[in-house]
């Protein structure tokens, strides 16, 4: 343990597990004293104490051109001091706070320095496990890491530092299966940057909003929120592989970066079934930039090499100097089917019918975000479209108090279609409409002689695996 001193300058903030301080060390450069105060029994301080120190380990383990190191520990009996530097940009959930969600070009700019930080975390065998917009910190430079592994995961050093079944992380930015109370692994980790990215780029969440109860059962289900349309088609495709429910499903941190952390190297999307993957749409160039951290500093980077499988123009790949290898939707000598890329479906176009010589033939309608005032007619396309509606209702008052409002689900024959009504607490009622069957949710009038204008979302999504193209019939009636 260090006995060197710090000089305090100011209190930088107070969370979960203690307090952060603004610092100047000996040589006069700032630093972020991370002071973590022991409680409890002996016993209980003993446990704490080697989980702070199992902090200290797992950070210096990050072994990587772009990992800025942790410091220094300091032992100060009842308190155990991580000392980093200190980060002067903030974080990623103030300035989403402060100035909105950024542009998507700087969301995809974040991707690629923080996926290669994760590649570089998982390569030594840590598993974050909390990665939310919180731990995203930013230098003077504005360049973003990765921050507090103090809940991480070492796959060498496990074993009794956590009860059984003890969930952690936070909720909103949380993997169904770690929700679910599931292992972690690194495929976690890339579903919670997944979200910490989507918040970036639109302040919200794949789970919706909700307090952390609520978001915690939303993300056990399963169910992700799509993501919005209106993010360009290279920022889209890559949120939505991040945020597939299915882990085994997710690209890896590494496939992120690159296989070898190389410039020009292509982001999967999700892995399709059968281990066949969908080919990349946004390129990911793995800057080598240092980068430094309060909490933990972190920096991204990477060597030369790709990873390819289609050419940039769209072609089918090339095994060797001279061969050609088929694509799912690109046989060679041939170009690629309509709305593909010669591997995968493009500009939210899907695969329907399943014969690759049409392509992706079901086509986007787009509909979704406006208000359900009479009648809807929409589709689901791509397959894990969400479309979302907002009812919005008058106060008509009605003098016997017994305004209803209903609204309507149909389902095209072949699919089965879930709605969904929810306010600001969460989801107010569901039902289901399977193969042309209609399905409805109703609303009483709650506020006798009171002002009854409101709002709802309602959400139409489809669930099972069955897809077709063919318009739902979506329909309101009724007021308070």
């Amino acid at each position: 343990m260090s006995e060197r001193s710090y000089d305090l300058i100011a209190r930088l903030g107070r969370g979960g597990m203690g307090v952060v301080d603004l610092a100047r060390d000996a040589d006069g450069n700032k630093v972020a004293l991370k002071r973590l105060t022991l409680h409890g029994s002996a016993s209980e301080i003993a446990r704490s104490r080697q989980r702070l120190l199992r902090e200290a380990t797992v950070l210096r383990k990050l072994h990587h051109p772009n990992v800025v190191r942790l410091l220094d520990v300091v032992d100060e009996g009842d308190e155990i001091v991580l000392v980093m530097p200190y980060m002067a940009g903030g974080s990623l959930a103030e300035r989403v706070a402060q100035h909105g969600p950024a542009p998507a070009a700087e969301v995809e700019r974040q991707a690629r320095r923080l996926a290669g930080a994760l590649a570089s975390a998982h390569r030594a065998g840590v598993v974050h496990r909390d990665i939310k917009p919180a731990n995203v910190l930013f230098d003077d430079r504005g360049e973003p890491c990765l921050a507090d592994f103090g809940v991480a995961l070492s796959r060498d050093q496990s074993h009794g530092l956590t009860v059984a079944g003890m969930v952690v992380g936070t909720p909103a930015f949380m993997a169904p299966e770690q929700a679910r109370g599931e292992a972690v692994s690194p495929a976690t980790d890339v579903f919670s940057l997944g979200a910490t990215l989507l918040f970036a780029a639109t302040g919200g969440g794949p789970h919706g909003q909700g307090d952390p109860g609520l978001l915690m059962v939303r993300a056990a289900s399963g169910r992700v929120d799509r993501v919005p349309k209106s993010l360009p088609h290279s920022l889209r495709s890559l949120l939505r592989a991040m945020l597939e429910p299915r882990p085994e499903r997710r690209p890896s941190a590494a496939e992120l970066a690159g296989a070898d952390g190389g410039a020009g190297a292509p982001v999967p999307a999700a892995r399709a079934p059968g281990g066949r993957r969908a080919a990349a749409a946004l390129g990911v160039v793995v800057a080598t930039t240092a980068v430094a951290v309060a909490g933990v500093a972190v920096s991204l980077g990477g060597g030369g090499g790709t990873a390819g499988d289609a050419g940039a123009d769209g072609g089918a790949a090339t095994a060797g100097a001279g061969d050609c290898v088929d694509l799912p939707y690109q046989p060679c000598g041939e170009p690629p089917a309509p709305h593909t890329d010669g591997a995968s479906c493009r500009d939210d176009h899907d695969d329907y019918d399943g014969l690759a010589a049409n392509g992706c033939e079901a086509a986007p309608d787009d509909r979704g975000g406006e208000r359900l005032d009479e009648r809807v007619e929409a589709n689901i396309v791509p397959r894990d479209d969400v479309d979302t509606y907002v009812l919005a209702l008058a106060d008509e008052i009605q003098r016997q108090c017994d305004g209803t409002v209903e609204v309507r689900l149909e389902a095209p024959p072949g699919m089965v279609l879930e709605l969904e009504l929810r306010d600001h607490l969460g989801i107010v009622d569901r039902a289901t409409s399977v193969d042309g069957i209609p399905a409805a949710v109703r609303l009483s009038e709650q506020r006798c002689g009171a002002d009854d204008r409101t709002a709802y979302d309602v959400v139409v999504r489809a669930t099972g695996d069955a897809r077709v193209a063919e318009d739902y019939v979506l329909t309101r009636q009724g007021g308070f």
